[in-house]
């Protein structure tokens, strides 16, 4: 029902803005209009209007896997865990893992025995590995972290645990977070507002009677509009 009734907002908003738009810019660059404007207004604004109720409905069933140009990333949160167990290493040793529980609501872990704050190195070796017990699976998924050749850490913002040959991890800063690369990120998002620039092209172009020259250039600031604006308001609303 959201949709749907979002889906029939946008059109009468939408419609309107193809409307005043081509009365005001054909009436400046044309000194005439084309027929049947209301009607073109409204096949515009549904057109337009179907393809952004989609893509909320893709948004709202996989929040961020397809987002606006300065907003999209590639890679999402898979699961948020309250405890693992960690694997230190001593020379070439690996010891018993400890169990590491989270301090309240913070980002901060501490030993379930003896509430020792977790540590990346110290005087009782340097953790090569955390064991999550992720829901669903048997056997803890081993994480190990992202050491250098050198057999040291890389700096604190830059230390990972990675499991599946990179393709998940946890950030040091956020221990407990397992998050998982999107492959094609980058170029599924590319065409997803590529062709979000497309429609208000099509649209301004056959539909509405700009040039062609005219309906980029007004497409353009259509489509900036509404990715900046408008777009996360409708994500934000329905992902409520």
């Amino acid at each position: 029902m959201l949709l749907l009734t979002l889906f029939a907002a946008l059109t009468i908003v939408v419609a309107a803005v193809l409307w005043l738009v081509s009365v005001l810019g054909q009436g400046w660059l044309y000194n005439d209009l084309a027929r049947h404007l209301p009607l073109r207004a409204l096949a515009g604004g549904a057109v337009m209007s179907l393809f952004l109720t989609a893509w909320c409905a893709i948004y709202r069933a996989d929040p961020g896997r397809f987002d606006t140009l300065v907003s999209f990333k590639t890679e999402r949160l898979e699961g948020t865990y309250d405890e693992f167990e960690s694997i230190r290493k001593v020379g070439k040793d690996e010891k018993k893992p400890v169990r590491f529980i989270r301090r309240g609501e913070t980002n901060d872990f501490e030993s379930a025995e003896n509430r020792k704050p977790w540590n990346r190195s110290d005087a009782d070796g340097m953790v090569v590995a955390l064991l999550i017990r992720e829901k669903g699976k048997d056997q803890p998924t081993r994480f190990d972290a992202n050491i250098k050749p050198d057999g040291t850490f890389p700096q604190p913002e830059d230390t990972k645990f990675e499991a599946d040959r990179g393709r998940r991890y946890m950030d040091q800063s956020g221990l407990g977070k397992v998050y998982r690369k999107r492959s094609m990120a980058v170029i599924g998002n590319l065409f997803a507002n590529g062709l979000h620039l497309a429609l208000w092209v099509a649209v301004l172009w056959p539909v509405m009677r700009f040039t062609l020259g005219h309906a980029v250039g007004f497409g353009l600031v259509l489509w900036g509009v509404t990715m900046i604006a408008v777009q996360p308001a409708l994500f934000g609303l329905v992902t409520k």
